[in-house]
């Protein structure tokens, strides 16, 4: 599907309703516990938040970073997630994009990062009861675009309206420190065991 099937001209339509979203995760308080398996707010950088789960006592964090995409009215449009993916050769963050669950899958989800970067087409992978998901991968020249800009762009199309694009517009202020603050958070994987040195022939 080439990109120009995708967006109509100069259309960046914005005030879907997004029923689906609620107010996302509240800032732990220094002296709570938050429940198991319940993700919580641990560090906020300005339009980004980073928030960890706990699924057994004791056990580790999960952390990733958090942004509720709204539209000018402040009605909320998409959410995106981002997790570090240490040791991935190919990509260095995995994006979770979350939209209404009525959006028209067909025609799938486009990213785009700042005003005349490529866009890049995504299916959907699965819709649940909080809305319709596409994951991507980000390389590190994307994510370093990304640390480099102010703002990146969800669009995708309502079922109710094929003929529109939804623009929703992710800001990238605090990307930088979030990111970074995730990094530390995510545990490094073991090292690769050393290959054994191969023995020589022996002699009869």
């Amino acid at each position: 599907m080439r990109a120009q099937s995708y967006l109509l001209p100069g259309l960046f339509a914005l005030g879907l309703a997004a029923t689906a979203f609620t107010a996302g995760p509240a800032l732990a308080e220094e002296d709570e516990t938050p429940p198991l398996g319940q993700p919580y707010v641990v560090a906020e950088h300005q339009d980004w938040e980073i928030l960890c789960t706990r699924f057994e006592e004791g056990g580790p964090e999960l952390c990733e970073m958090y942004q509720m995409i709204v539209g000018e009215d402040e009605t909320p449009l998409a959410e995106i997630t981002m997790a570090a993916l240490p040791g991935d050769e190919e990509f260095e963050v995995g994006a979770t994009i979350t939209t209404p669950l009525e959006t028209f899958l067909l025609t799938g989800l486009a990213w785009q990062i700042g005003d005349d970067g490529e866009l890049r087409e995504e299916p959907f992978q699965v819709c649940t009861q909080i809305g319709c998901i596409a994951l991507l991968g980000l390389s590190e020249e994307e994510t370093a675009a990304m640390r480099a800009g102010s703002h990146a762009f969800v669009l995708f199309r309502p079922f109710r309206n094929t003929e529109q694009v939804v623009g929703a517009r992710v800001s990238l202020m605090g990307f930088t420190a979030a990111l970074a603050d995730l990094s530390e958070r995510t545990p490094m994987p073991p090292p690769a065991p050393a290959a054994e040195p191969e023995g020589e022939d022996g002699e009869d």
